[in-house]
C-alpha cells in the first residue's frame, strides 16, 4: 500500500514543482548519505516561530508529508518524540536529541521512506532573530545530515538515483520549512 508520503515523494521525483520562499542547498549527495540545508524567514519574532514549531506542528506540517494524515506532536525535551497518531496507527518520525528553546532543536532518525532504507540522520532546526530597522523577524535554518546506503527495493542505488532522491528530500524539506514560516506570518 502506498502512503501519502510515498505518493508525494514520487510526484516530486517525477517533476512536480514546489514554489517556496526558501533558500535551499544540497551540500553533498551520494549513495551512502547526504547533507542538505534550507533557510526561510518569518516576520514573526523567534519566540512565536519556535512556539508554532513545537506547539502547533499539527497545524503547519503538510498532511501529505505524514503516513496517515494523522495528528502530529513534538515533545519539548531531549528524548521526546516527533510522533504521528491516527486511530490505532502510530509512528515515531524522529527523536528529539537536543533542545535549546527559541534557538535550536536537533532530531535524530530517518524521515518517511528513509526509515525503511535504514537511513539515519540529524535534523537540525536553528532559530535566529533578524533585526532590520523597525522589523524584527526570524530566520529558520533546517539542516539534515543523513547516512546509510540508499537503496530501492533492496538494490543499492546508483549515484544518479541517490542524487535524485536527495533532490526530492530537499524539496520536501523546503516545503515543510516554508509551511512553518508562512504559518508563523499568518498567525
Amino acid at each position: 500500500m502506498k502512503t501519502p508520503l510515498f505518493k508525494t515523494m514520487t510526484m516530486l521525483f517525477f517533476g512536480m514543482t514546489i514554489i517556496t520562499q526558501v533558500k535551499a542547498d544540497i551540500n553533498y549527495a551520494n549513495n551512502t548519505g547526504f547533507s542538505i540545508s534550507n533557510t526561510s524567514e518569518s516576520d514573526a519574532p523567534v519566540e512565536v516561530v519556535y512556539s508554532h514549531f513545537i506547539q502547533h506542528v499539527d497545524m503547519w506540517w503538510p498532511k501529505d508529508h505524514t503516513w496517515w494524515n494523522g495528528t502530529l506532536s513534538i515533545d519539548e525535551f531531549a528524548g521526546g518524540c516527533f510522533c504521528e497518531k491516527s486511530e490505532t496507527n502510530s509512528a515515531a518520525h524522529m527523536q528529539v536529541s537536543y533542545l535549546e528553546p527559541n534557538k535550536k532543536v536537533v532530531m535524530t532518525g530517518g524521515l518517511g521512506p528513509l526509515q525503511e532504507m535504514g537511513m539515519y540522520g540529524a535534523l537540525t532546526w536553528q532559530f535566529e532573530p533578524i533585526a532590520d530597522g523597525s522589523n524584527s523577524g526570524t530566520r529558520v535554518t533546517l539542516t539534515y545530515h543523513a547516512s546509510g546506503n540508499i537503496h530501492f527495493s533492496g538494490k543499492f542505488a546508483s549515484l544518479e538515483q541517490a542524487q535524485g532522491l536527495v533532490k526530492v528530500v530537499d524539496k520536501v524539506q523546503a516545503q515543510q520549512l516554508n509551511a512553518l514560516t508562512t504559518f508563523s506570518n499568518d498567525n
